[in-house]
């Protein structure tokens, strides 16, 4: 893979999700970036199932609609994998050690850090910085998959005709998202020393993220997310899930049952409450300081409206557009900026070094 991005190069970060991929390309300007394409493209059902693509080919087919529908001629993108998939942990180091050396000690001690074989993984690591209690230290946080996991989704992005320059994590993109545009959006919210409390709420699942201090501090992983309460409200399979889907993002609820939504709500709070209490039970800050909404469930005015009633911090729903204008010809998918927050991680780590 390899050092790629540095300079006046345009990043391209590609999400791909269970029900679609998203596409955003940016390039620097000034001291921050701006946007200049985006592109989404629907995806067959199952083509992803626990994470994992089903049929390579569908979903290259698909990426080759992104890129057509991009009209980009980037190649080199930056792409991530399920942190369902990966395991990090963080070790202490001497400050130091260069990138070899760190790399030598992670194999000589991957017995122990990673639960496979090394044969069978694939890790990168970066720096955090000088240790906060360990003086002569630097913290390092390593990150590893299963070769396989990435090998699926490298071979449908090159199939596409796209170059893979790194697979990140998703949930480390969604932190480096939220700290590029909270401060400009949410200054208060993101000043606050309590740690944030990220929701990733797609189709497939519900994925708690608590962020603080440039740090994913605890995430939690939990089947369900939109597709029950979109199959809950289609129960005869008769009726278009995008129609639906728009209908909840309008908030017009009027002809659905009361209790389909009540009992899709009820279980969606029970899921985020257990994951805050086994959060809780091992952290010395116990509280946040507000939860933030990102993907499609970001989108629907309900699940905002049912958390604001929950908890007494702020709820917000992250749109990183309010903060980027879009180039006038993808105006159109402004309001759809929730679900572009893991994309728009992925460009931005197209901007920082990696390694092999």
């Amino acid at each position: 893979m390899g050092l790629f991005g540095l300079g006046k190069k345009p990043g391209l970060g590609i999400d791909i999700g269970t029900d679609a991929i998203k596409a955003v390309e940016i390039v620097p300007q000034g001291d921050t970036y701006e946007i200049i394409r985006v592109a989404e493209s629907q995806l067959p059902k199952n083509l992803i199932t626990d994470d994992e693509i089903t049929d390579i080919d569908k979903v290259a087919r698909a990426l080759k609609q992104t890129k057509k529908a991009l009209g980009t001629r980037a190649l080199d993108v930056v792409s991530s994998v399920s942190g369902s998939q990966a395991i990090s942990k963080q070790i202490a180091v001497a400050l130091e050690l260069d990138d070899d050396a760190i790399s030598e000690k992670i194999e000589t001690e991957a017995e122990a850090l990673i639960p496979y074989p090394l044969a069978e993984v694939r890790y990168d690591f970066e720096s955090l910085g000088e240790h906060p209690t360990m003086p002569g230290q630097q913290r390092v946080l390593v990150t590893a998959t299963r070769t396989m996991s990435v090998d699926s989704r490298v071979q449908a992005l090159e199939e596409a005709g796209f170059k893979v320059r790194i697979m990140d994590v998703d949930n480390q993109a969604i932190l480096r998202a939220c700290d590029h545009v909270m401060p400009h959006l949410y200054p208060d919210l993101y000043d606050n020393k309590l740690p944030l409390l990220v929701l990733d709420i797609s189709g497939a699942a519900v994925q708690m993220i608590v962020i603080g201090g440039g740090e994913v501090m605890y995430t939690r992983y939990q089947s369900g997310g939109l597709g029950a309460l979109l199959g809950a409200l289609d129960n005869e399979g008769e009726l278009d899930h995008g129609e639906l889907f728009a209908k909840l993002r309008a908030d017009e609820t009027e002809e659905f049952s009361p209790l389909v939504l009540q009992d899709f709500l009820g279980n969606l709070w029970s899921q985020i409450s257990r994951g805050m209490q086994i959060y809780r039970s091992n952290a010395t800050k116990k509280d946040f300081a507000g939860i933030v909404l990102v993907n499609s469930g970001a989108m629907l005015p309900m699940i905002a409206n049912m958390l604001g009633e929950q908890v007494e911090y702020p709820v917000i729903s992250l749109n990183p557009f309010e903060h980027f204008p879009l180039p006038s010809k993808y105006q159109h998918l402004e309001a759809h900026g929730p679900r572009f927050v893991e994309a728009l991680g992925l460009a931005l780590r197209s901007f920082t070094e990696w390694h092999t």
